[in-house]
């Protein structure tokens, strides 16, 4: 009987212990969750590199630009680049900040149409077969871009914060080229003659594009969360969609979108060192 009782004691008492450990567990993450970090509160100003890639939208409305072949009308395209740039940020509370800054953007891409036309079997019979053509003109453009934002902390943490952005962008182009050809993609046995041969597909026309806008004006959103890996250095990531106001060129209507996802590196300058504050 006596054994029996030390043993409910013991049970008893490391019940009570575990439940002990479980309560503090919980309290102090309750704790660490609440802690708050005041990412801009001890800023005098912060600086930024990233890189990273963009995905590349047109919204056309052409059958031909300076340069180009006229065909049919093009619509729409499609691309990828990369994008890499510098910011510089000053904060103007402590949840917005506004950010000024230069990058270099990829937004080479692709458009396609199809067209239809009817051609005989040969020469000497009468019998028509219809012919399918896809006509593409793949761009590279090379743009300079200033960007200026405002950007917003929608939640902070010790070790993590999410911000909200938006702006306008100024481009400069620093380069562009193109080369528009013409691939029959139905029969299979028709194609063009190019010196004496025949072949399926073949070059319409290349060259530089002459006909930019000038400067290329645009909005921009989105959505940037960091990570805090010192008081004065955090990992950024961030998705942005620009949107553009006009057409890239002056002979044609193509109107540039895209959806940028960057990661870099900002480091703040701070009055001192930030230390966690509880509410």
């Amino acid at each position: 009987m006596t054994k029996f009782t030390l043993n409910t004691h013991i049970n008893i008492y490391m019940m009570r212990f575990i439940f002990v450990i479980l309560a503090l567990f919980v309290c102090s993450t309750q704790i660490a969750l609440c802690q708050q970090y005041k990412l801009l509160q001890t800023e005098l100003y912060g600086m930024q590199v990233y890189g990273g890639f963009l995905s590349t939208s047109y919204a056309a409305d052409f059958t031909d630009f300076s340069g180009t072949v006229s065909c049919d009308k093009f619509t729409s395209g499609l691309g990828n680049g990369l994008t890499a740039g510098f910011q510089f940020e000053l904060p103007v509370s402590n949840a917005i900040s506004m950010v000024g800054g230069l990058g270099f953007h990829d937004r080479s891409g692709t458009l396609q149409t199809n067209s239809s036309f009817p051609i005989r079997y040969t020469s000497s019979s009468n019998g028509f077969t219809q012919v399918v053509m896809e006509q593409s003109i793949a761009t590279s453009m090379k743009f300079l871009e200033s960007q200026f934002d405002a950007r917003y902390i929608v939640l902070e943490r010790y070790s993590y914060a999410i911000r909200v952005l938006g702006g306008i962008r100024i481009g400069f182009p620093i380069n562009g080229s193109f080369t528009q050809q013409a691939t029959i993609i139905s029969p299979d046995n028709a194609g063009f003659i190019v010196n004496n041969q025949v072949v399926q597909q073949r070059t319409l026309s290349s060259g530089d594009i002459t006909s930019f806008a000038g400067l290329q004006a645009g909005g921009v959103v989105g959505l940037e969360p960091m990570i805090r890996i010192s008081p004065s250095m955090h990992l950024t990531g961030s998705i942005q969609y620009d949107i553009p106001f006009s057409s890239a060129f002056n002979d044609a209507n193509l109107n540039i979108a895209g959806l940028r996802a960057q990661c870099g590196i900002r480091y703040s300058i701070r009055t001192f060192a930030p230390s966690p504050i509880t509410p």
